[in-house]
């Protein structure tokens, strides 16, 4: 009788511990897994729909360094930058959030999806607590094995580029990264680490149907970072920046000529 109730107490021990890890395992799977976009036409001819995201926003204010604040830097970037698209008419630029707003990453994926964006650039600034010396530019697209993953690449390296040709130090192998999350735990690799991956990535560019990219425009914790890229002066540097990706990217003039009108044409009444 007892070696009877012995085992059954086992087995519902190892009942038990099965349950366990299984709920483990679907937490894990949900936690991981990625919710699929629905997806919709790109355009193919201007004007595109380029969709800005200054990052962080209301009372969420990002890294902060002294009096400098991680979103009052995205959100001075974003407007040169809106200023720069507006005067193209190859371009429709549209917001994701106004100044000063806060808006969940959900809410702005989702009037970006409204608009039909043809892009989505997010913007947002590094910070290295541990040490001063970390610096440079990185970029990170859509990961691999998505729908848009490929042309998120695209515009990514149309980033780096125009970076790299701005002056800028590119992070890692070539500025452009891939950034996966498991809980709150965070795995960056560089480009060239290109297998497909079921973890996450950052939320507005899983949450989008076209092709995005997140940005990490420089160090705060860094002070020629701070100097070059995070002033005034650094925020219109790096709107031209972005500015000249975007045309790279659409293949498009940043300066283009005015179409000419033609002259009005007045009858001769007197024939």
């Amino acid at each position: 009788m007892k070696q009877k109730k012995y085992f059954c107490k086992k087995t519902l021990i190892f009942c038990l511990a099965v349950l366990a890890v299984g709920q483990t395992a679907f937490w894990m799977h949900k936690q991981s897994s990625v919710s699929q976009v629905q997806s919709y036409p790109l355009q193919q001819k201007p004007p595109y729909t380029v969709a800005i995201d200054a990052g962080h926003g209301g009372g969420d204010t990002g890294a902060n360094c002294g009096v400098l604040n991680e979103v009052s830097v995205c959100e001075k970037t974003a407007d040169e930058l809106i200023a720069l698209l507006e005067q193209n008419p190859n371009f429709n630029p549209i917001r994701t959030r106004k100044n000063g707003e806060g808006v969940s990453i959900s809410d702005r994926a989702k009037f970006v999806n409204e608009q039909r964006a043809s892009l989505l650039l997010s913007i947002h600034l590094n910070l290295d607590p541990s040490t001063k010396q970390s610096h440079g530019f990185e970029c990170f697209p859509l990961v691999p094995g998505r729908e848009n993953s490929e042309k998120s690449m695209e515009f990514a390296q149309c980033l780096a580029q125009q970076m790299q040709q701005a002056g800028h130090r590119l992070r890692g192998s070539n500025g452009i990264r891939f950034a996966y999350y498991s809980g709150k735990r965070k795995l960056i690799v560089d480009a060239e680490n290109s297998k497909p991956r079921t973890l996450k990535t950052f939320g507005i560019l899983e949450k989008v149907g076209c092709p995005s990219v997140l940005v990490e425009q420089c160090f705060l914790s860094n002070e020629n970072d701070r100097k070059n890229w995070a002033d005034e002066q650094g925020c219109k540097k790096a709107a031209q920046v972005y500015y000249k990706a975007i045309c790279q990217y659409f293949n498009v003039e940043e300066n283009p000529q005015p179409v000419p009108t033609a002259p009005p044409v007045f009858e001769d009444w007197k024939k």
